[in-house]
C-alpha cells in the first residue's frame, strides 16, 4: 500500500496488512510479549525526512523519542488510524492531578496501576492526556479495576465494622487493617472478656484482647462458658450487638413466611408486612426479655403465638 507523507508530500510504501482502520482510544496500553514479536498485529510507522522508519511498538517508539531517533513532532501511522498523526498523539503523556495540583506524569497506564497498588495514587485522582477534552477520574480507566479490593477483602472490612465503598483499593484495605492491628480493643472484645469474668483495662489493645480470649476459650472451663455466649450476648449487651439482633429478627420473619407458604392456608397465619413484624418484635422485647434464647425457639415459641394473638394489629391485643 502506498500513502502520501504529510511532511514531504512524497509517497511511502506501507505493508498491505497494515491498512488504516478506525481510530480508537488514545491512552496507551503496553503491548504484551506476544504482540511485540508479532509486528503485523500492531506496528507504528514513522515518516522522517521523506523516509519510512519502523515498525515500532509503542514502547519502542517511546525509547526512540527519548534517544532522539524520532521527534515527537514527526508524523506516524498504524493500522488502527484513518490518517497520519503526530508521534506525540500516539504516545501521550498521562498527567495526574490531586486537589487542583499536578502530582505526576506517566508514560503508560501500567504505571498508573502500580501507583494505585502502592497507594501513591488514589482512585479519585484526576488524569488528562492529549486528545481528552477534560480531566477525568482515574477509576474510569479500565486498568484501574485491577487495583480494587476483592469481595473477600470487602467482607472482611464489613465484619470488622470498617468503612468502604466500590472504589476501595487493595492498598487501602491493607492500610486499614495495619492501622487497627495494634489499636484499642473493640467493644465486642471488651464485652466478651467481661462475660468471661476477666478484668478489662482502658488501655487493652485489640491484639492483647484477642490473645486473652483465645487462651480462655481454649481451656475447658472457658470453653463451657463460651458455649452460651452467642445467645447471652444479645440479652446482656443489646446495644453492642444491635446489628446481629436486627439480622436475627429478619431471619425469624423470613422463616415465618416460609413456614406459612409451606403449610395449608390458615386465617391464624395471615400474610404480614415488615411493619407488622416490627410490632411483634417490639412487643416481645418489652414483655419477654431473653425471648431470642435459644434462637431455635424464636419462631415457634414466641413469634407464632404473637401472630395468633394478633399482636401485629395492636401490641395490647390479648
Amino acid at each position: 500500500m502506498v500513502v502520501n507523507c504529510p511532511s514531504c508530500k512524497g509517497q511511502i510504501e506501507i505493508p498491505l496488512n497494515t491498512a488504516p482502520q478506525t481510530l480508537k482510544a488514545s491512552v496507551p496500553i503496553r503491548q504484551n510479549r506476544r504482540e511485540k514479536h508479532n509486528i503485523s498485529k500492531y506496528a507504528i510507522y514513522v515518516s522522517k525526512k521523506g523516509e519510512q522508519i519502523g515498525p515500532f511498538t509503542k514502547k519502542e517508539l517511546r525509547e526512540a523519542v527519548r534517544s532522539g531517533t524520532v521527534s515527537r513532532d514527526d508524523w506516524a501511522w498504524h493500522k488502527e488510524l484513518s490518517e497520519w498523526r503526530r508521534v506525540h498523539a500516539l504516545i501521550p503523556t498521562i498527567h495526574v492531578a490531586r486537589g487542583g495540583k499536578k502530582i505526576g506524569e506517566f508514560d503508560d497506564e501500567h504505571d498508573i496501576l502500580s501507583g494505585l497498588r502502592d497507594a501513591t495514587l488514589l482512585m479519585d485522582d484526576y488524569y488528562w492526556c492529549e486528545g481528552m477534552s477534560e480531566w477525568t477520574r482515574l477509576y474510569t480507566l479500565e486498568i484501574s479495576k485491577a487495583a480494587l479490593a476483592t469481595t473477600a477483602q470487602k467482607d472482611a472490612l464489613k465484619a470488622a465494622g470498617q468503612p468502604f465503598n466500590e472504589l476501595t483499593t487493595k492498598a487501602q484495605v491493607s492500610a486499614l487493617f495495619s492501622a487497627r492491628k495494634d489499636g484499642p480493643a473493640t467493644a465486642k472484645q471488651r464485652a466478651l472478656l467481661s462475660y468471661l469474668g476477666q478484668p478489662v483495662t482502658e488501655t487493652i489493645s485489640k491484639k492483647d484482647a484477642a490473645d486473652r480470649i483465645d487462651a480462655i476459650v481454649g481451656s475447658n472451663d472457658g470453653k463451657d462458658k463460651f458455649g452460651d455466649w452467642n445467645d447471652d450476648k444479645l440479652i446482656l449487651f443489646p446495644d453492642i450487638f444491635a446489628d446481629e439482633i436486627a439480622a436475627l429478627k429478619k431471619e425469624c420473619f423470613a422463616e415465618y413466611n416460609a413456614f406459612r407458604s409451606e403449610g395449608p392456608a390458615s386465617p391464624e397465619l395471615p400474610k404480614l408486612c415488615w411493619d407488622h413484624a416490627i410490632r411483634i418484635f417490639t412487643y416481645l422485647d418489652a414483655t419477654r426479655p431473653g425471648w431470642m434464647k435459644p434462637r431455635s425457639a424464636m419462631l415457634i415459641d414466641h413469634f407464632l403465638p404473637c401472630v395468633k394473638a394478633k399482636i401485629y394489629i395492636s401490641p395490647t391485643a390479648s
